[in-house]
């Protein structure tokens, strides 16, 4: 039987797992901001496999945020975690395809995953896909942990400035970031920014539970912009496609989660939780071949045969 080990690598965490073995093993996550990111990506799945003490797989499916740019780029990751696990294949995709097949069990429909950022891609049964979003914490992520939690960091140094309404979220800042002061600078000086700020979205969504009309409206504008990723990807591929949300954000009885399917159902479109996550869909994807309706989203690389 062949083993894979399944890579979710995100800004917050990267997580791998064995199908040969049990457990999960979690390490920091890696960000685009942080040099040769596809050095640093191998980094972090050389430091959980050490700490995991792997077998030798087969082969590694990996689902990145900080997916590739290329395919040379995308050899050379494979080529480095194949130096690590010893396997003889690696595919490489962007974690929405990973979302996605953790979601959906690996078939078509649209799936909606929101953590720090956002991933949205819709699959038809022929393989014709569509990212909506997903477009990172600089140009898009709408409604994700690092847009909601610059929002509300925003909103804290308005009042502070003297610009924006009272809220509560400014006692919370105090407490998150240990201080007002220099609030700012420090959020811009700490390592994996974009993690520390998107920590701040529960803080934010807390808040909105509790009545303050800042965070109330944070969260709403979050949850629109959800729902209008959602309703493109649906639209595209087709209005009875499957719609899975799944993510830490979009947990049941969450707020998030409560204010987009409001507006789902108003609509008159339907959901289901995500089945799995991008850890099991990576699994998934590499206990089966190549040519499936994934084919092409993933650069598979291979080992060379000796001579």
């Amino acid at each position: 039987m062949r083993t894979v080990l399944g890579v979710d690598g995100g800004q917050s965490g990267i997580r791998i797992k064995s199908s040969a073995q049990p457990g999960t093993v979690e390490v920091d996550g890696v960000s685009r901001l942080e040099g040769d990111t596809m050095r640093s990506v191998a980094n972090a799945v050389a430091n959980a496999w050490r700490h995991g003490r792997f077998e030798p797989v087969d082969r590694v499916v990996l689902g990145l945020t900080t997916s590739p740019p290329d395919a040379a780029s995308a050899s050379r990751l494979g080529a480095l975690v194949a130096a690590t696990t010893g396997a003889r294949e690696v595919w490489v995709a962007d974690d929405t395809v990973t979302a996605h097949a953790g979601a959906l069990s690996a078939e078509p429909g649209v799936s909606l995953i929101t953590g720090t950022g956002v991933g949205c891609l819709a699959l038809t049964a022929g393989g014709e896909a569509r990212a909506i979003d997903g477009h990172g914490y600089l140009l898009g992520d709408a409604g994700g942990g690092f847009w909601i939690g610059s929002r509300g960091v925003s909103a804290v140094l308005k009042q502070l400035d003297g610009r924006g309404e009272t809220t509560v979220l400014t006692e919370r800042a105090e407490n998150q970031f240990a201080g007002l002061h220099s609030l700012a600078i420090r959020l811009h000086s700490v390592h994996r920014p974009v993690n520390r700020i998107s920590q701040f979205a529960r803080d934010v969504l807390t808040a909105a539970v509790e009545g303050d009309e800042v965070a109330n409206a944070i969260v709403n504008e979050a949850a629109r912009e959800l729902f209008m990723t959602a309703r493109v990807g649906l639209q595209w591929v087709g209005p009875d496609a499957p719609l899975a949300l799944g993510g830490k954000l979009l947990g049941p009885n969450t707020v998030l989660f409560e204010r987009l399917v409001e507006l789902l159902a108003a609509d008159g479109l339907s959901f289901r939780p995500a089945d799995g996550s991008s850890l099991e869909g990576a699994l998934l994807l590499g206990a089966g071949e190549s040519d499936s309706i994934y084919r092409g989203l993933i650069h598979v690389w291979k080992e060379e045969p000796s001579s």
